[in-house]
């Protein structure tokens, strides 16, 4: 493409960012993109996933942390306790790409093109304020396997940087045997995945694989085998008036478990932390 063309594909670029800034909503959803079987999201579905980075010292290039990260307020990003435990309350030695669709992106390219002349803005990079683990979190069960990490600035709401909707309009009483979406990236591909995976029941995980997930975590059935990074966040799908309008956060992968043909999928469920997420957010904010 040439240098008009790319010029004039930003500037559209840029009018859509700016009217989303200006209106930021949660846990945006496109009904087209709900049946379709790819493998890889397009660069603006769901928004709220990223990357967790890391360094061994301040002097050192950030590096991928193999973490996904899902963005749930306007300075605050979830992961595991599992993925930050390592950096012993060092934030310094994080940050998180954002607006991130191909892991090989690096910040600070204005935009990306590729050999059709399709741009997208290239990842943002935020680095880390604090890192709160839950105060449960358990190093030896993985139970309540999560972290919510503040941000040194607020993040820059784009049309390919959101945040993902924590409340649902109705919750049921069990996850078993419903189906949800979940992406992220992994470690088989640089582009962001996506994929769907069932809910399923604790005697039947236990079954496949020889162990009963922890307490506050359920284990799912994942349509494809393929091993996303650990914080790889599972959506439920809030409809209004019958129509599909939202996705909330329902689960984040705490673990994959091996089970000979099949590969299990291990959550750490939302709804018994998600008030304690909340007050984290509404604490920093105030």
């Amino acid at each position: 493409m040439n240098a008009p063309g790319k010029l004039i594909s930003f500037i559209v670029w840029a009018i859509v960012n700016g009217a989303v800034s200006a209106e930021a909503n949660c846990g945006r959803l496109e009904e087209r993109l709900l049946f379709r079987k790819d493998l890889f999201t397009e660069p603006a579905e769901y928004p709220w996933i990223g990357l967790l980075v890391q360094r061994r010292d301040l002097d050192q290039k950030f590096e991928s942390a193999e973490c996904n990260v899902a963005i749930v307020g306007e300075s605050h990003v979830l992961t595991t306790a599992s993925c930050v435990r390592r950096f012993n309350n060092r934030p310094e030695l994080v940050a998180v790409r954002l607006g991130i669709w191909d892991g090989e992106n690096e910040p600070g390219q204005q935009y990306i093109c590729n050999d059709r002349g399709f741009c997208v803005p290239g990842p943002v990079q935020y680095l880390v304020d604090a890192i709160t683990m839950h105060p449960l979190a358990d190093k030896d069960t993985g139970n309540n396997d999560i972290a919510i990490l503040r941000l040194s600035q607020r993040i820059n709401m784009t049309a390919y940087i959101q945040p993902v909707c924590l409340q649902p309009t109705l919750e049921p009483a069990s996850w078993t045997s419903m189906d949800f979406h979940y992406g992220g990236f992994h470690e088989y591909d640089i582009k962001k995945g996506k994929g769907s995976v069932i809910a399923i029941s604790r005697q039947y995980c236990n079954n496949e694989t020889g162990t009963p997930p922890p307490e506050n975590q359920f284990c799912g059935y994942p349509e494809f085998r393929v091993a996303f990074y650990k914080g790889a966040p599972m959506m439920g799908i809030n409809v209004e008036h019958d129509v599909p309008s939202r996705f909330y956060l329902v689960g984040l992968l705490a673990k994959n478990v091996d089970a000979g043909q099949t590969l299990m999928t291990v959550f750490q469920d939302i709804r018994p932390v998600r008030h304690w997420i909340l007050d984290n957010i509404n604490s920093s904010s105030s």
